[in-house]
């Protein structure tokens, strides 16, 4: 090993080492809840209050599924149980669903999720304190749908202490419904909003305005049958549910595939930016990486967006929260897993955006990692002050490894190695997602089938 290499392995394992309970040994890794029987699986995790992390899950140890939180502090201790601070054991299905969690400006925590505690799946709400006070009651908030079942929640904390929810429906054609919740967890509308169209309407994302009120944002599909693709809108509401564009705007022109959610990233002026996949303009079949910006005023950045990498030869497909926002003079820093035609192999690489949608690394993306049989591919991207982290994982079935690189603001990378190590651990790893950094660390959570199979993190420096 050259000097230069040992300085810097040495300066990463000595920064690391001062977090405490955050381990160096990335084949360990820390353990968030480890399961004897059955699975804790489907992690999520924001930000909580003094560099905290809280981090949710649904575990079947009992026999049945339940949810359960955990907030580690700054090193990495765990402020709550050992086994989790047990949020719901009521009734759930044998499938967990897609379910949300969020940090407010009072730093508790909000999930919300589906059970069958009324004997049917319906969404519920819960707000829990730093200290795990559970702050709407010890069973939450029921939120169900007239005359039908709701599943799939997404959550907003809004400016005025309320919190917006919208989650999909079971109607035919589905909708769309969105429920109000006050600072105590009352319903502040009578009934919920519902969003419909002529086809079913689903997949929301929510965004908070300074005004107290949110903008929603909706995917119609373009089809009843088989697997059909969708197309974007978004809609602005005030603090009491009314539209205030005269109408929803189209997101934009390329659809998105039927299976593809979109994550909207706040541009904290009232709008939000969207990275999503679409078909390449040369050939549909294949896929390409789009983003656009949705301001505060309904307009956008352009009838499509801004094309991430305008090479016809190669796949390229999003990860993660999709980009991450460094601040309004250096832009947007977004991710992309790149393949070859018949994705058999893969690599990583990075564009920048301006606030403007103007592609700032050229026409082609900078390559992080080539593509090759190693199959590295993207999870997700963190913003630090001058560029980004991004966790990325390699390895075939049984065998995943996960590893992180930081670049600059022209996508160069500044550690040495490039790729450093964040699991070593062979095993099959889900659902990998990064923390914002704070006070320069980075959290990486993710669900890992090694034994004991459980939900594990990792600090990086």
């Amino acid at each position: 090993m050259n000097r230069g290499i040992k300085l810097a392995v040495l300066l990463l394992v000595a920064a690391t080492s001062t977090k405490a309970q955050w381990t160096d040994d990335v084949a360990v890794n820390t353990t968030v809840r480890g399961v004897s029987a059955g699975e804790a699986a489907v992690p999520l995790t924001t930000e909580g209050p003094d560099g905290s992390t809280y981090i949710s899950w649904f575990e079947n140890e009992s026999g049945a599924y339940q949810l359960r939180m955990q907030r580690l502090d700054a090193n990495g201790y765990p402020l709550w149980p050992s086994t989790g601070l047990l949020v719901s054991d009521h009734p759930q299905g044998t499938a967990v669903f897609r379910y949300d969690l969020q940090s407010d400006d009072e730093d508790n925590a909000i999930v919300a999720f589906q059970d069958e505690r009324t004997g049917t799946l319906d969404v519920v709400a819960y707000k829990i304190a730093p200290d795990g006070t559970f702050l709407w009651g010890p069973d939450g908030v029921e939120l169900p749908t007239p005359g039908t079942t709701g599943i799939s929640p997404v959550v907003a904390a809004l400016d005025n202490g309320h919190t917006a929810i919208a989650w999909n429906t079971n109607n035919s054609p589905g909708q769309l419904a969105l429920q109000l919740l006050g600072p105590t967890g009352t319903l502040v509308l009578p009934v919920p909003l519902m969003i419909s169209a002529s086809s079913s309407v689903g997949r929301a994302g929510l965004v908070a305005t300074e005004d107290g009120g949110f903008i929603l944002q909706y995917v119609v599909n373009n089809g009843s049958f088989g697997l059909p693709p969708g197309t974007m809108y978004a809609q602005r509401y005030d603090a009491t549910g009314n539209t205030i564009w005269p109408s929803a705007v189209q997101v934009s022109s390329k659809p998105i595939p039927f299976f593809f959610f979109p994550h909207l990233v706040p541009d904290e002026q009232d709008g939000y930016y969207v990275a999503f996949n679409s078909g390449n303009p040369s050939n549909p079949n294949m896929t390409d990486v789009y983003v656009q910006r949705v301001r505060g005023n309904g307009t956008v950045w352009s009838v499509e967006g801004t094309r991430c990498d305008d090479g016809n030869n190669t796949q390229k497909f999003t990860a993660g929260k999709g980009l991450a926002l460094v601040d309004e003079d250096a832009g947007l820093m977004v991710p992309l897993q790149v393949t070859d035609g018949a994705q058999g192999q893969s690599g990583v690489a990075v564009q920048r955006l301006d606030t403007a949608g103007v592609r700032q690394l050229g026409d082609g993306a900078v390559v992080i990692i080539p593509i090759s049989a190693q199959s590295d591919a993207p999870n997700d991207i963190s913003a630090t002050d001058d560029g980004a982290v991004i966790i990325h994982n390699a390895g075939t079935f049984g065998q995943v490894h996960l590893s992180a690189t930081r670049v600059d603001l022209n996508g160069a990378t500044l550690w040495n190695p490039a790729q450093q190590p964040v699991s070593t651990a062979s095993s099959n790893k889900d659902d990998v997602q990064l923390t914002e950094e704070e006070d320069g660390l980075i959290v990486t959570v993710w669900q890992d089938d090694r034994n004991p199979v459980g939900i594990y993190a990792q600090a990086i420096d």
